[in-house]
């Protein structure tokens, strides 16, 4: 909870450009320890023990201050038994952190969530405690009906209560001062345990509101994903040092529920996020339900036109509601409420989203004026500039203006950029940005690759230290287009470093026999295109085969179909490919007469061939012993498969047919080698075990194989 004032801040048309400085380095805000431990009471489930030190860690904004985190050895949770709650009347800059977190830091459509977790259509009164700003509790009073009231001591509530029009009570809720005109159906505490020293009264003081038949939600941060390996971002939000108190794992949150008297407790963890539902009563909880989407969609609407006056609460509103119509594919009411926000900051910010290029945000400062900076950015800029330019991209592009919408992406990566910065100083991540800037870059590279591919394959090469943080269907999709947009119009050298990764998917697609997406169709026809340009159209033919059988579109499968029978009679018959397939096939229903043509060609080239692949050899190692009674051809076949996969179980197979040859070819010492070693990698390695199955007792026949 941030503590905020009536807003002063307003919209200036003063941006320009200004010279870039240097941040002085800080140490880290966090660091990992393994050399402490101390006798502490745990506040989850009371178990005294000698616990574990996790981290020193600052909190936000005083980087001098170290909080010591300790685990708790018998539930997980963890606690900082040195600090101490926060006092949530703090002012300062109380109106920058009031437009961080009504333009951009409020996640509405999470919020309300809790909502529809338990039985929402049993429910008509509503409490939520420590709710902050109050969004829930306006979704509540306005979208469902219900009778709603929120209590909460922070300034940040006042305001909220002041701007949204709810019912307020300012304090902290305990048993000496009870939630009035209770019990409620619903009771909403989110975001808001892991800031109470001790628990049990708060929760006692919760218990008392809902009543013998109300339900109780939570939320909290779900300690059980704090490790090294997470990422700054998210370890932030988690372990907040000085503010956030106990971090509770799901096993010590329900010891601390059932304390409070619920005995019907439902917990699970989301999104490194402990989600909950506790009531004296059973309840049936569904953590997926969310409030209807048109019910959703209809407060963002009406909110945003009821409180138009004030810029902040505006765009808020007008952001979510244009990513929401985007979303439900309602373009026309996007395309509205487009337009009004772009005519709004025009007059505001002097900020035109319907020329992106010129949107150029810039955000530069020094330790020493950092504040100052964030201040003057945040009067010159919206905080949600980067999803909104996102969103008029995706607008843009189902409108077909591909220019448009290409510029609408760049400008949303330059401005998510600058932001970033911004949320750095005040300490705030906000994922929304990160994956509006990572969608938009892919989504502009997608969208340049017909026209300027070079450009189109830098940015996606420039984005490969990202991957495991962008949405992976997205990022495969933009390579795959990159890679055959640069292709099929001519400039293949533009996108060759795409080309190893292409070949590698769609080979496997291939491989496993599975059906392509048109994406992949494209990709396989761009492939089909590199093999006639180096000559080989025997190779070619096969991927036009695929992308033809890819397509939708009848007029592209002719085209493909056409290339694919040229590349075919270019190629004088049947390519290696396809006859590897044909062997495969003939071997599979024991059809020697089917086997014979397409072995003969592929054992002439060779056991060390690159068109032998792993199924190749092993079809021509399974034809020479079953079929044409050539034991030590199949045997060379065998150990060749066996020596070109990476899966242990075809290894394993492979060899055990080695063997087999072996001993068919009068090769004992041979075979008795080779069943050695199969029998001790099946010891080491349970998935060579599993691959041979009863086959493994086998091995036993030879002398100290096992």
């Amino acid at each position: 909870m941030i503590a905020l004032l009536r807003p002063s801040l307003k919209p200036r048309r003063t941006a320009a450009r200004r010279s870039k400085k240097e941040h002085l380095w800080t140490e880290p805000w966090v660091v990992w320890r393994g050399d402490g431990y101390r006798d502490l009471v745990c506040p989850a489930c009371r178990t005294r023990s000698v616990m574990d030190k996790i981290i020193d860690a600052s909190p936000p904004f005083e980087p001098r201050k170290r909080y010591a985190l300790f685990r708790c050895g018998a539930c997980g949770t963890l606690h900082y038994p040195d600090a101490k709650p926060v006092e949530y009347q703090k002012v300062r800059d109380a109106d920058i952190a009031r437009k961080y977190y009504v333009e951009i830091g409020a996640g509405l459509d999470a919020m309300f969530a809790p909502l529809a977790w338990a039985e929402p259509e049993m429910a008509s009164s509503y409490l939520e405690v420590g709710g902050g700003y109050g969004f829930s509790i306006d979704f509540a009073s306005r979208a469902l009906g219900w009778r709603a009231a929120g209590v909460d001591p922070s300034s940040v509530a006042a305001v909220g209560a002041r701007d949204l029009g709810y019912d307020l009570r300012r304090a902290y809720l305990s048993a000496d001062d009870p939630a009035p005109d209770g019990p409620f159906d619903r009771v909403l505490s989110s975001e808001v345990i892991e800031h109470v020293r001790d628990p049990d009264p708060f929760l006692a003081a919760v218990a008392a509101a809902a009543g013998d038949n109300g339900v109780l939600m939570l939320t909290t941060p779900d300690a059980a994903a704090v490790s090294p390996g997470l990422s700054g971002a998210a370890l932030l939000q988690i372990v907040v040092a000085g503010h956030h108190i106990v971090i509770f794992t799901a096993e010590g949150l329900t010891a601390v529920l059932h304390r409070a008297g619920f005995r019907h407790i439902h917990v699970v963890s989301r999104d490194q996020t402990l989600l909950a539902v506790a009531s004296r009563r059973e309840v049936k909880a569904d953590f997926g339900a969310r409030p209807a989407r048109d019910i959703y969609r209809r407060y963002l609407r009406e909110r945003r036109d009821a409180l138009a006056a004030d810029p902040a609460l505006y765009a808020g509103f007008a952001v979510r509601l244009l990513k929401e119509c985007v979303h439900a594919g309602e373009f026309a009411e996007a395309t509205e409420v487009l337009e009004a926000l772009a005519a709004r900051w025009r007059r505001e910010y002097g900020l035109d989203i319907d020329s992106p290029s010129r949107i150029r945000p810039l955000f530069e400062t020094t330790w020493r004026r950092a504040r100052r900076a964030v201040r003057r950015y945040a009067g010159e800029h919206p905080f949600n500039l980067a999803v909104a330019l996102f969103y008029a991209g995706r607008v843009r592009e189902q409108e077909g203006r591909a220019a448009d919408a290409e510029a609408a992406y760049r400008a949303c990566v330059r401005a998510g950029k600058a932001t970033m910065r911004v949320f750095d100083e005040l300490a705030a991540p906000c994922r929304e940005t990160e994956d509006c800037m990572r969608r938009a870059a892919l989504h502009a590279a997608m969208l340049a690759a017909p026209v300027r591919p070079e450009q189109a394959c830098a940015d996606v090469m420039a984005l490969i230290p990202e991957e495991p943080s962008l949405p992976q269907d997205l990022w495969r999709e933009a390579r795959l287009r990159v890679f055959a947009d640069g292709v099929l119009t001519g400039r293949r050298e533009a996108v060759e470093p795409l080309a190893l990764y292409a070949f590698a998917l769609l080979e496997a697609l291939r491989r496993n026999r599975l059906p392509f997406s048109v994406t992949e169709g494209f990709a396989a026809a761009a492939l089909g295109m590199r093999a006639l340009q180096d000559g080989t159209p025997g190779e070619a033919a096969p991927w036009f085969a695929a992308a033809r059988d890819a397509m939708t579109d009848q007029r592209e499968r002719a085209v493909f179909e056409a290339e694919r029978a040229a590349a075919a009679q270019a190629a004088g018959g049947e390519s290696l490919i396809e006859a590897a397939a044909a062997l495969i096939a003939a071997v599979e229903t024991c059809d020697a007469s089917a086997a014979e043509a397409p072995a003969k060609r592929l054992s002439a080239l060779g056991a060390e061939h690159p068109a032998i692949s792993h199924a190749c050899a092993f079809a021509l190692g399974l034809r020479a012993l079953n079929m044409t009674g050539e034991a030590k051809a199949a045997a060379t076949w065998f150990a060749r498969a066996a020596l070109i996969t990476a899966d242990a179980a075809e290894r394993a197979e492979a060899l055990y047919h080695e063997i087999l040859a072996l001993e068919q070819a009068g090769e004992a010492a041979s075979a008795t080698q080779r069943a050695k070693a199969l029998a001790a990698a099946a010891k080491e390695d349970a998935a060579v075990k599993n691959a041979l199955g009863s086959r493994y007792d086998g091995l036993r026949r030879y002398k100290d194989a096992s």
